[in-house]
């Protein structure tokens, strides 16, 4: 009890996120079961199973290419360091799609999964992180499919590539904390996820996916200086067209900020799953 009592009030967030990630760590064979049934259930039993991981992109990708190249005639910006506007579109995007993705199937994931928690023990809290965990296997594929192009167009691949991974693990802090804040509020709020498509959808256009960050009028640029996808975006960019070490300054920032919303999101849901089952 004394050792308690010692405790840096500052000090017990980081303690409870501790034990909270801790038990986590302890389910690891349920959320990789969990993670199989979700690919499972998103593509076993289709003809062409896990080949519509990458037909989704594509065909993403292909629309917006026509229309911006063959409609509006627009190419790559000036500053993207090639001039293939697919490719640079392409190494634009998939980050985006497992941060959307990741959001927009976890804001129901608790409310789905209603029968599990109200009539078991259940740990809810992985319900979250199986969705990251399978919608970032869709990335990894992706990924390696924009490897081969970035190869095949450029005819190499940077060393600055091994950066990649740091950008991505802060994504999925980032996406798991929203994730979970999104996940739990929705058990009280059913509107969270209606009003989530709205926002989504202007974080996309207000995210330098179709441009570089450099166009924005300075009077907006706060929109990509606090916007943390920016920086992931601009990251993928700079590692795998542009060749070029990262700024660290700006991947110090986006540490900061992916860990600060990790950290709350696991808090604000630890805090909160106690009442999942009097609500459901």
């Amino acid at each position: 009890m004394e050792a308690r009592a010692r405790i840096h009030p500052m000090l017990a967030p980081v303690i409870i996120l501790g034990n909270f990630v801790r038990k986590l760590c302890l389910q690891h064979d349920l959320i990789r079961n969990f993670v199989v049934r979700d690919l499972k259930a998103r593509y076993v039993g289709s003809f062409m199973g896990f080949f519509w991981s990458v037909i989704h992109p594509v065909v993403l990708l292909a629309s917006y290419s026509f229309v911006f190249m063959v409609i509006f005639k627009v190419g790559a910006p000036a500053d993207a360091c090639t001039d293939n506007f697919p490719l640079f579109l392409f190494c634009s995007i998939l980050p985006w799609l497992l941060f959307q993705d990741t959001l927009q199937r976890s804001s129901t994931v608790i409310i789905d999964n209603a029968n599990l928690i109200t009539k078991t023990l259940f740990p809810t809290e992985i319900l979250p992180l199986t969705v990251l965990l399978a919608g970032l296997v869709n990335h990894l594929i992706g990924f390696a499919i924009l490897l081969g192009i970035i190869f095949f167009v450029l005819g190499k691949v940077s060393i600055f590539i091994l950066f990649i991974p740091v950008y991505l693990a802060l994504l999925v802090l980032f996406t798991l904390g929203l994730s979970w804040f999104i996940s739990s509020l929705n058990v009280f709020i059913r509107d969270i996820s209606q009003v989530l498509a709205v926002i989504l959808t202007f974080w996309f256009w207000f995210t330098p996916i179709f441009y570089t960050g450099n166009r924005i009028p300075e009077k907006y640029s706060f929109i990509v200086r606090w916007n943390p996808l920016a920086h992931v975006v601009a990251g993928y960019r700079d590692c795998l067209l542009c060749m070029r070490m990262p700024d660290f300054q700006a991947l110090g920032l986006l540490a900061v900020a992916c860990f600060a919303v990790f950290v709350a999101g696991g808090l604000f849901f630890r805090h909160i799953k106690r009442v999942f089952v009097d609500v459901l």
